[in-house]
């Protein structure tokens, strides 16, 4: 039973300590984080990353551990390194679950997730075991000493940009593999709702997009909230009564970008952007779609790129 109460613990602790990086991360973007979104171009910094990624598993669990032992529960500090490896496993579930993984350098993740784990071990083993006091000895010039050092290297690895960032690359990748995809699957649809190769072109961003913010996993679990009413559902996100498949939900936001697009035929300049307006009027999103809508055209299909640029 006490195994089953700990490994729960561990569990539990694991997904705090993602809630935790995520939420440091998303603060620390503009200072080189690098994260999945994709509409974010960040130059990352070694130091930054290695650190939210790398290091601070070890740090959580030495503050637990040091928190279990000042409340008199040390036994709650066994086996604690497994939060780590439970952590890694959980990140890498996540993304898989909302579908980015094109947007994750795996590499990377896998040389970050080896380090946390082995400075987890040598945590676990060398400080949290022994019950020592996990507090810096202040009367030992070399713990001052060691500070500075490591606050030296810091701020030089921070200078340092990673090869390779999110960006461009893996945004059109993204799209690219999202694009095909909803091609292979619904281009024969599409093609019969909508005749006009700028209203395709929107039809297959606003899909990419959607693909995106609600991926199948999340779709999935959508359509299970039956008490919802005039939910947006499918994989257009079409706003329905009851619950709609991917391919109802191509068929009928087809439908309504045909529509939209006839109805602003007077606002020749702004019509693209009064179209995705009339679907969704949220500016960040229409912004987001346009972009989208320029990767499929000058990047992954040639095809469209005379009607994107006559727009």
């Amino acid at each position: 039973m006490f195994e089953i109460i700990l490994f729960s613990a561990h569990c539990l602790m694991a997904a705090l300590l993602f809630l935790a990086v995520n939420w440091i991360g998303k603060h620390a973007v503009e200072f080189g984080y690098g994260t999945t979104n994709l509409f974010e171009d960040v130059t990352e910094n070694l130091a930054l990353n290695f650190f939210l990624r790398a290091l601070s598993p070890a740090v959580f669990i030495i503050a637990v551990s040091a928190a279990a032992v000042a409340i008199g529960r040390p036994e709650w500090r066994f086996g604690i390194h497994w939060v780590v490896v439970y952590y890694y496993v959980f990140r890498a579930l996540v993304i898989l679950f909302l579908s980015r993984q094109r947007l994750i350098n795996w590499p990377g993740f896998a040389l970050h997730a080896a380090a946390g784990v082995t400075l987890a071990m040598l945590a676990y083993y060398n400080l949290i075991l022994p019950n020592r006091s996990l507090l810096p000895n202040l009367d030992q010039i070399g713990n001052e000493l060691w500070l500075a050092i490591f606050a030296f290297l810091y701020a030089v690895a921070n200078k340092v940009p990673l090869g390779g960032t999110p960006g461009a690359r893996r945004r059109n990748n993204f799209v690219r593999a999202h694009y095909r995809s909803a091609q292979g699957r619904f281009g024969k649809l599409i093609d019969e709702s909508a005749t006009d190769d700028k209203v395709k072109l929107i039809v297959y961003a606003v899909l990419v997009y959607e693909d995106y913010a609600r991926p199948a996993a999340v779709r999935w679990v959508e359509r299970l909230m039956f008490w919802r009413k005039n939910r947006t559902t499918g994989i257009m996100q079409v706003s329905n009564a009851t619950p709609l498949s991917d391919v109802e939900s191509i068929k009928k936001g087809s439908e309504l970008l045909n529509l939209y697009w006839e109805a602003s035929a007077t606002e020749e300049y702004n019509r693209v952007w009064s179209t995705l307006a009339a679907y969704n009027a949220d500016s960040d999103y229409i912004q987001r779609v346009m972009a989208i809508m320029q990767v499929i055209a000058i990047r992954v299909e040639p095809k469209f790129r005379p009607a994107y640029e006559s727009m």
